[in-house]
């Protein structure tokens, strides 16, 4: 053991013949190993990120295609694009709210809305005419109020198209 380690030390010295040659050598070969080794490692995990990548992209194309699927066609029969004020003005003259409409606003592409004094049934046929006309309740708060045998409801909603 002990000549292997003379041995060695004699050639790491550069003492015997040749042996600065087999040092370099050694020492080119540890780098290019180490290069290697790195850019593989490099190269591993570059192909992971584009598996993720690709992943989420299938995942991404999957949901595309879903959505397409849920949404209505562009040949469908509601319009596209609705003015939701002249809607909600329409329907309120054709139901004859009139003063009981007591605010409308416009809020974005929306409208907000509240309305006093509605009984049941013109609640449910104001929302059966708007939704005819592509306009829908986004949001709405309704109060119930007694009056007699019925209910009148307060609306305040935030009304705009269905697209």
């Amino acid at each position: 053991m002990d000549a292997l380690i003379g041995n060695i030390r004699t050639v790491l010295r550069g003492e015997a013949a040749g042996s600065v040659r087999l040092v370099v050598f050694g020492l080119l070969a540890l780098i290019v190993w180490a290069g290697v080794w790195t850019v593989s490692d490099w190269n591993a995990q570059a192909q992971t990120a584009l598996d993720s990548q690709q992943g989420r992209f299938r995942t991404l194309l999957l949901l595309a295609d879903e959505y397409k699927s849920l949404s209505p066609s562009a040949s469908s029969s509601s319009p596209q694009n609705v003015d939701v004020a002249a809607v909600f003005a329409q329907v309120s003259e054709n139901m004859s709210l009139g003063s009981r409409v007591n605010r409308i606003t416009p809020d974005g592409r929306n409208q907000s809305v509240e309305i006093n004094r509605l009984y049941a049934d013109e609640l449910t046929e104001l929302q059966k005419q708007l939704a005819e006309r592509g306009v829908r309740f986004n949001a709405a708060e309704i109060r119930a109020l007694p009056a007699g045998k019925e209910r009148l409801f307060t609306v305040s909603a935030i009304i705009g198209p269905v697209n």
